[in-house]
């Protein structure tokens, strides 16, 4: 496993595809797989946690009955307005993201854009199991404001469009049902799966409205009470 870790970390650090997944592993060893991937790509630089494959939908075309627990690289962190180019398997996601303090407490929430990487080389290893072992495509995220927490986020719609056209439309709660069910949720997979916590950890907490192709063109995620996020995807 030793060279396929160091290969996973490699691709992931260049944006190359990923190397042949080994068949046969399950998810026990694939969480393996990812904090040793983590390590290798971070040098311990973990800016936070990340819930995906939070809807039903996507856990079955993926082969899962279950959300997965990534980790977000401290280098992946973008500020709102950022520029970066279109690319294979470049994804976004609209989702709400929650700074903790050491014991896991809720501090604050705010809009963020995740911006996974889907680098699988073979589809034959597009399964929930190697997303598990690859942090779920982890790359970059786009961090907006963040703002005291709120006790719900029911009223919080999220609208996302491109050079003004809707991409998406969906309630914050559409992940894991909203920000504070989802955060408990990662809470407790984070300490079943041995993957530790830290003040002032990001902990993203799903998509909102699905996952879209990182298509050229500006972009506006207007998150109501909570502000928006804009950012521009070139060719």
């Amino acid at each position: 496993m030793d060279e396929l870790i160091k290969d996973m970390a490699t691709a992931i650090r260049t944006g190359a595809p990923l190397p042949k997944m080994p068949v046969g592993l399950d998810l026990e060893q694939a969480y393996e797989i990812q904090k040793a991937v983590v390590a290798a790509v971070s040098g311990g630089a973990v800016a936070g946690l990340k819930a995906g494959m939070t809807a039903a939908a996507g856990q079955r075309q993926f082969g899962l009955d279950r959300p997965l627990i990534g980790s977000l690289h401290a280098a992946g962190r973008l500020a709102p307005g950022v520029s970066f180019a279109s690319a294979p398997g470049i994804l976004l996601e609209c989702e709400i993201g929650v700074v903790i303090d050491g014991d896991g407490v809720p501090q604050s929430a705010g809009p963020v854009i995740e911006v996974p990487r889907m680098a699988f080389a073979d589809e034959e290893d597009r399964t929930g199991v190697n997303l598990a072992a690859c942090s779920i495509a982890a790359n970059r995220f786009i961090a907006g404001e963040q703002q005291p927490l709120r006790d719900s986020y029911d009223d919080i719609h999220i609208r996302l469009t491109r050079d003004g056209q809707e991409v998406s439309a969906a309630p914050a709660t559409d992940a894991l049902g909203g920000p504070h069910d989802a955060l408990a949720w990662m809470l407790q997979e984070a300490k079943t799966r041995g993957i530790g916590i830290a003040a002032g950890m990001l902990l993203i907490t799903g998509a909102c409205g699905g996952l879209h192709p990182a298509l050229p063109g500006e972009y506006l995620a207007d998150y109501g009470a909570l502000g928006s996020i804009s950012f521009s995807v070139t060719d």
